[in-house]
């Protein structure tokens, strides 16, 4: 403004002195203006005129240099503040002088550097570099070069070489478009880059862990996507690909633990969970065989940008399931230990209760005065006895250990003291007492025993118990011999008809007699059948014994049936026999298994056919009080009383009791009864026949009881 008011000024000046001589000129004749008088008047306005004009200009020219000055130096101001914050430092490049011109932070001369000294502030192969770019701008074959430079090594090893980004471009042409003058700016990106190689780092650091770590690592981006996830998640998972599960774009909300969480306003969460593989696994077809659920414990983090928006989300899971399943497996072994605790303190409390009756007491002995004292109350001794005196009431054949074990506690000896002592003393059943001593040296401060102190348990019952088990080990023992037994009898057993088969069918090879083949079957036949039922036997013994027999319960009318299960029995029985059937009812309805107990009474009658070759056999039968009772009497030579006793035992091939029977018929027997909750009894005397009583509950559905028994009495 102010330079605009001096050029009015001056303009108004001028016109002040223009105005007269105008003036002045009208009022004058023109033509007597161009006299001497007259011009030398206009030459000097005209000169001072011009004065005022040249004054004007100047002043003009001075406030507008002096205007562009203050803009330049603040421009040049802003600059400097604009490269030194940046950290940018500016030079140009001569292209026909060669030379190098560095400029300071205010935008002024600073040096001039032949190529060979400005080199020496970059790196040799950098400084090539930027002097390519340089060559390449200087002969148009490219207007503008950039690249990443350091600067040349520094003399104090300690000291950081700086990053320089350097940016090359024209500043001046010439009149033939060539370019004289080259511009170059470098910005020291050091911290930068050091920045970024720390994020770098710090990126390969967070992949490294992320991939090596030993805990499942999982990370989602912003919009809920996985996009990682480590080796050991996949091996958690029992994922063959990862790069297919990443592709599948699993979203978080599959994951059943994380459903319905804002992970927008989510900082971090702890959590346990159970991740079922197939809702993962799913999303890519093809999966590895494994667990179908995995038990974990999470902790999730999200990740905010500056703005404070979500970036993404990491999930870091540990595999817990072995110490679940530990634990589940813990727990049911805790719950099958209490249980066997419970049994065992039932066990226990009983025995206490045996142990309080037996006299249970404490025992404290003292080296010093060789007194045991022995006590049911800790208030006071209820027994001092000497060491002579207890032990005389030692058995004669135990004083020498119980001698030493007094010796040792007279010595002083570290370590338990546990001895079975069998005493002089009997208990209410006349046995010898057997007493079991538990004592524990007790020490003072410097580690030397003072005293001894324990208990004494009454083990009398146990000790017996073991003799008892003892004797049943040798009578199971003997049990096993005899089992032994019957396997060499039924070895034999079944070579015998077996080897008459294979003899006789190799007698129809050799040289015979067309009339002696008859006989050949016969015997084979024979044989064949005996090698059967043996076989039957042993088959149908052996499904008893694995219960795989079943129970057929059904209504049938026993009155019908019973005379002709008889009867089939039987079958074999000798001519001078007579047999008897007392059938009371016309009818009884009874639910039972008919098939078993067909086979029970043919086969009790079947053996009393065989042992009774003259006299009678009688078959009877009664319902009473919810239990059929069945009673086969004959007048055969009857049985032994050893023979009598080993009757049932499968074990025991008698042939009193068997004749050319296998010898299980018996056996067989008696394991249907007891399966059909039966009971069978046996009465046998030498010469005087034999009875068998059958009982077995069943249900009466109905009866129809005959007024007079008719008995049958049929020889065959």
């Amino acid at each position: 403004m102010r330079i605009y008011n001096n050029q009015q000024r001056l303009v108004y000046l001028c016109a002040a002195l223009i105005l007269p001589i105008m003036a002045h000129a009208q009022i004058e004749n023109i033509s007597a203006a161009f006299d001497a008088r007259h011009l030398v008047v206009h030459l000097v306005a005209a000169f001072l005129i011009s004065v005022l004009i040249m004054l004007f200009y100047n002043r003009v020219y001075y406030y507008r240099e002096k205007h562009m000055n203050i803009n330049a130096e603040r421009l040049n101001a802003q600059l400097a503040m604009i490269l030194e914050s940046s950290k940018m430092q500016t030079w140009t490049y001569d292209v026909n002088k060669k030379t190098f011109t560095r400029f300071s932070e205010h935008g002024h001369k600073e040096t001039v550097y032949i190529p060979f000294d400005f080199s020496q502030f970059y790196d040799y192969e950098d400084f090539k570099a930027i002097h390519k770019i340089i060559q390449d701008i200087s002969n148009n074959e490219s207007h503008f070069g950039s690249l990443i430079v350091k600067s040349a090594p520094d003399k104090e090893a300690d000291s950081k070489r700086h990053i320089y980004k350097v940016t090359i471009s024209i500043l001046r042409y010439n009149q033939r478009n060539k370019p004289i003058v080259l511009l170059g700016t470098q910005q020291d990106i050091t911290e930068d880059e050091e920045k970024a190689e720390k994020t770098r780092d710090l990126a390969l650091m967070y992949h490294t862990v992320f991939n090596t770590s030993l805990i499942d690592m999982i990370y989602f981006d912003a919009n809920g996507f996985m996009t990682e996830i480590n080796d050991k998640a996949c091996e958690s998972l029992h994922i063959k690909d990862k790069q297919t599960l990443i592709d599948s774009k699993l979203i978080i909300a599959d994951m059943t633990s994380l459903t319905g969480i804002d992970f927008k306003t989510l900082d971090k969460m702890y959590s346990s969970s159970i991740t079922n593989v197939k809702d993962i696994t799913n999303h890519i077809g093809d999966f590895e065989e494994g667990t179908d659920k995995v038990y974990y414990e999470q902790y999730v983090t999200t990740i905010h940008n500056h703005q404070k928006d979500l970036s993404g989300v990491v999930i870091a899971r540990r595999n817990i399931s072995e110490m679940v399943l530990s634990q589940h497996r813990q727990k049911n072994v805790a719950k099958q230990l209490k249980e066997t605790t419970e049994a065992i303190e039932s066990y226990i409390r009983n025995i206490n209760y045996s142990l309080k009756v037996s006299d249970v007491h404490l025992m404290h002995y003292d080296p010093n005065t060789h007194v045991l004292e022995v006590s049911n109350d800790l208030k006071r001794a209820q027994y001092r006895l000497t060491q002579v005196r207890a032990l005389s009431l030692i058995k004669p054949d135990m004083r020498l250990k119980a001698r030493g074990m007094l010796n040792r506690m007279d010595n002083r000896r570290k370590g338990v003291i546990s001895m079975t002592l069998e005493t002089i003393l009997r208990d209410k059943t006349g046995r010898h007492i057997f007493l079991n001593f538990n004592l524990m040296p007790i020490t003072n401060e410097q580690g030397e025993v003072t005293h001894y102190f324990g208990m004494c348990r009454n083990e009398t019952e146990i000790t017996y118990t073991e003799m008892k088990l003892q004797e049943e080990q040798a009578k199971a023992q003997e049990t096993e011999q005899l089992k032994n037994s019957f396997l060499l009898n039924m070895s034999y057993e079944l070579r015998t008809p077996l080897n008459a088969v294979i003899g006789f069918a190799g007698l129809f090879n050799g040289e015979h007699s067309e009339e002696d083949e008859p006989v050949f079957a016969e015997e084979i036949r024979k044989n064949t059948g005996t090698l059967l039922q043996l076989i039957n036997d042993i088959l149908f013994l052996s499904r008893l014994d694995a219960r795989m027999i079943e129970q057929n319960y059904q209504l049938c009318d026993f009155a019908l049936l019973f005379d002709g299960w008889c009867y089939m029995g039987w079958t074999n029985i000798s001519p001078n026999v007579k047999i008897i059937v007392e059938n009371p009812y016309n009818q009884l309805i009874v639910n039972i298994d008919q098939q078993n107990l067909a086979m029970i009474i043919e086969k009790l009658c079947a053996f009393s056919a065989k042992h009774t070759q003259e006299g009678s056999i009688r078959a009877k039968y009664e319902y009473r009080h919810g239990e059929l009772m069945i009673t086969i009497e004959d007048t055969g030579h009857g049985l032994s009383a050893e023979a009598l006793n080993k009757i049932f035992d499968r074990f025991v091939h008698d042939e009193s009791v068997d004749g050319n029977g296998t010898g299980l018929d018996m056996p067989i027997i008696k394991e249907l009864v007891e399966q059909m909750n039966g009971t069978i009894e046996v009465l046998s005397e030498l010469s005087k026949g034999t009875s068998f009583y059958i009982s077995i509950p069943c249900e009466m559905a109905g009866f129809d009881k005959k007024t007079e028994i008719l008995i049958k009495r049929q020889q065959i």
